[in-house]
C-alpha cells in the first residue's frame, strides 16, 4: 500500500500546480452555482400573483365569488385589485400591472339562478401562465361548489321538500351554509425539499466531481505515451499497485472539489447542505462512484484527449438523467425511473432529505447505492484499465 500512496502523493503534487485542475474541480462549479443561486433566488418556491378583477353582474353568486374565494387570495399574500372594464382588465394584464384577469358578465348570477349555463371569461399572460392555471383552478373549484348546491335544491324539491322560488332561496341558502363532507389536509413536505441554493450548489458539485476525478486516472494515458508508466512497472511495483495509486488521486482530488464547494456556497451564498457527517458519507460515496466511472471510461480510451472527451460525455449526460440542471420533480415519470442509475440522483436524493433536519440515518440508503456503485465501478475500471492501459 505504501507504493501506491507514495504514487498518489506525487500525482496529488503536481496536480495542485496545475491551474486548469483548480478551475474545472473549483472555480467553475462555484460560478455556475453563483448564476444558478442569481436566476433562480431562494424564495422562488414562494408564489406570488395580482388579480385583476371585473364585476360586470353584481349578482349574489358573482358577489359570492368575489367576495368569497377572491377576496381569501390576500390573506395568502396574492393581491386583488378591481377594474371597471374587460378592456381595463386586459390592458393590466398586457402591461405586466396584473398576472391575470377575471370578468364575471352581466346576467351571470340571473343565468345560474335559472338554470342556465354561465361563463367567466380568465385572462391571461404567456409570460405568467401558472398565474392563469391558479386562478382557473379557483373558479373552478367555485363553479363546482355552485353546482353542488344547485344539485342539492333540485333534490330536494324533486323529493317534495319544498316548492316555488322563496322555497329554493331558502335551501340554497342552507345548502351553502353546510359544512363540506370532505375536507382535504395537506401535509407540508417543504422539509424534504432543499432549497434552491442548496439544490444548485449540490448539482454542480456532483456534475464537476467528474472532471476532477477524471485527473487522477487520465494521468494512466498521459504517463504511458510519455514512456514513464513503463518505467514506473520495471521497477518491483505491480500494475495494481500503480493503479490504485492513480484511483486514490482521484478520490482525493473528487473529495476536496466537493468539499470546498459545499462549504464555499454554505457561506457565501447560504446554502443549507445538512449534518456534516451525513454529507460527508455522502460526498465520499459519491466521489468512489464517480471515480470509478471515470477509471471505466479511461480503460476505453487510447489517449488521454479521447479519455477526456469520454468522461466530459459521460458527466453530462448522467448529469441530465439525474437532475443536475432541473430538479426530477419536473420531469417525466420514465426520467425520473431512469435517473436512478445516475449517482447524481441519488446524491441530490440525499441533500434533499438532509433539508428535513435529520441525521444520517436519512441518508442511509444513498449512502448504501452510492457507495455499491462506486465499489463495482471501481472493480471494472481495475480490471479494464489493467488489460487495456498498462504496457505489455
Amino acid at each position: 500500500m505504501q507504493p501506491a500512496l507514495a504514487i498518489a502523493a506525487k500525482d496529488l503534487r503536481q496536480k495542485l500546480r496545475d491551474r486548469s485542475a483548480i478551475i474545472l474541480s473549483i472555480v467553475a462549479p462555484l460560478m455556475l452555482a453563483f448564476l444558478f443561486s442569481m436566476m433562480i433566488p431562494a424564495g422562488s418556491d414562494t408564489f406570488s400573483a395580482t388579480y385583476a378583477v371585473v364585476d360586470l353582474d353584481g349578482g349574489p353568486i358573482a358577489r359570492a365569488l368575489v367576495d368569497g374565494p377572491m377576496a381569501n387570495l390576500g390573506t395568502s399574500g396574492i393581491v386583488v385589485v378591481t377594474a371597471g372594464s374587460d378592456a381595463e382588465a386586459r390592458a393590466k394584464v398586457a402591461d405586466g400591472s396584473a398576472s391575470a384577469a377575471i370578468v364575471i358578465p352581466a346576467g351571470f348570477s340571473d343565468a345560474i339562478q335559472a338554470g342556465r349555463a354561465a361563463r367567466v371569461t380568465i385572462v391571461g399572460s404567456v409570460n405568467r401562465t401558472l398565474a392563469a392555471q391558479v386562478l382557473q383552478s379557483i373558479v373552478s373549484s367555485f363553479a363546482s361548489s355552485v353546482e353542488g348546491v344547485g344539485l342539492a335544491v333540485s333534490t330536494v324539491i324533486a323529493t317534495g321538500g319544498g316548492s316555488g322560488a322563496g322555497d329554493a332561496a331558502a335551501i340554497a341558502q342552507a345548502a351553502r351554509a353546510m359544512a363540506a363532507p370532505v375536507t382535504i389536509a395537506m401535509a407540508d413536505t417543504k422539509g424534504r425539499m432543499a432549497s434552491s441554493n442548496t439544490y444548485y450548489a449540490a448539482s454542480m458539485a456532483v456534475l464537476f466531481v467528474f472532471f476532477a476525478a477524471q485527473f487522477g486516472v487520465v494521468s494512466l494515458l498521459s504517463e504511458r505515451r510519455s514512456g514513464t508508466l513503463a518505467r514506473l512497472l520495471a521497477s518491483p511495483i505491480s500494475a495494481r499497485t500503480v493503479l490504485v495509486g492513480k484511483l486514490l488521486v482521484s478520490i482525493v482530488l473528487g473529495a476536496v472539489s466537493m468539499t470546498i464547494i459545499a462549504v464555499a456556497t454554505t457561506l457565501l451564498l447560504g446554502a443549507h447542505w445538512g449534518d456534516p457527517l451525513a454529507v460527508a458519507a455522502l460526498i465520499l460515496t459519491t466521489v468512489l462512484a464517480a471515480s470509478g466511472i471515470a477509471l471505466v471510461v479511461v480503460g476505453f480510451a487510447r489517449t488521454e484527449d479521447q479519455a477526456g472527451s469520454l468522461t466530459a460525455i459521460v458527466a453530462l449526460v448522467l448529469a441530465v438523467l439525474g437532475g443536475s440542471f432541473f430538479p426530477l420533480s419536473q420531469a417525466p415519470d420514465g426520467l425520473a425511473t431512469l435517473s436512478l442509475v445516475t449517482p447524481h440522483a441519488w446524491f441530490l436524493k440525499g441533500i434533499g432529505n438532509l433539508a428535513s433536519g435529520e441525521g444520517i440515518g436519512v441518508v442511509l440508503p444513498s449512502v448504501a447505492v452510492l457507495g455499491l456503485l462506486g465499489i463495482v465501478t471501481c472493480a471494472v475500471g481495475l480490471l479494464r484499465a489493467e488489460r487495456a492501459v498498462i504496457p505489455r
